[in-house]
C-alpha cells in the first residue's frame, strides 16, 4: 500500500502550498509538513517552523475594587468588578451609562497594565477629568494582587486600590 504525504509545505486548509516566499516571517502560515535528515531535491534544506508565542504569566482574572466620585471628591464610593486578561495582557473595564445629553461619556473606568516594570493603573470616574493613575505596590509581572493605597492624586489619596486573583 503506497503512503502519501502532503508537502512539502502547507496550512491547515489545504496541505499543498509552494514553498513561501520569506520563511523567517514572524507571522509565517505555511508550515512544512514533511521532516527529514536530509535536504530534498530542490537544494531547500528541511526544518520545522514554529512561533512561540510568551503569554501572559499574569492571572487569567482578577477582582479589582477602586475608588469612584461622581462629585469632585465629595463622595467617594468603591466599585468591585471581575476582569479577564486581554491579549495584550493588559485588564480593562468601562461602564457606560448613557442618558439623554452624554450618551457615550464614560463613567467608572479601570484599566491596569505592566510597563516593564510596575503595575500602571488608570481608575475613577472617567466623566470631567474625575479620574486618576496611579503605579500599584506590586513589582511582579505575574502578580499584579495587593492592596495600594493611594497618593499623589487630586481626588482619591488615602484611598485604596485592591487586586486579587480570584481563582487562586
Amino acid at each position: 500500500m503506497a503512503i502519501l504525504r502532503a508537502g512539502p509545505w502547507g496550512n491547515l486548509s489545504n496541505s499543498f502550498q509552494s514553498v513561501p516566499s520569506d520563511v523567517t516571517a514572524d507571522e509565517l502560515t505555511l508550515y512544512p509538513v514533511n521532516c527529514a535528515k536530509t535536504n530534498w531535491l530542490s537544494g531547500q534544506a528541511w526544518g520545522a517552523y514554529y512561533e512561540v508565542e510568551d503569554g501572559c504569566c499574569a492571572p487569567a482574572q482578577i477582582t479589582a475594587t477602586w475608588p469612584v466620585t461622581y462629585d469632585f471628591g465629595s463622595t467617594v464610593t468603591y466599585t468591585t468588578e471581575t476582569l479577564d486578561i486581554l491579549e495584550d495582557c493588559s485588564y480593562y473595564y468601562a461602564q457606560y451609562p448613557g442618558g439623554t445629553y452624554f450618551p457615550d461619556y464614560e463613567g467608572e473606568t479601570f484599566s491596569l497594565l505592566w510597563s516593564g516594570g510596575a503595575w500602571q493603573c488608570y481608575f475613577g470616574n472617567g466623566y470631567f477629568a474625575q479620574a486618576e493613575s496611579t503605579t500599584l505596590d506590586s513589582t511582579d509581572e505575574c502578580d499584579p494582587t495587593g492592596v495600594t493605597t493611594i497618593s499623589g492624586t487630586v481626588y482619591y489619596d488615602g484611598y485604596t486600590i485592591t487586586v486579587i486573583d480570584p481563582n487562586a
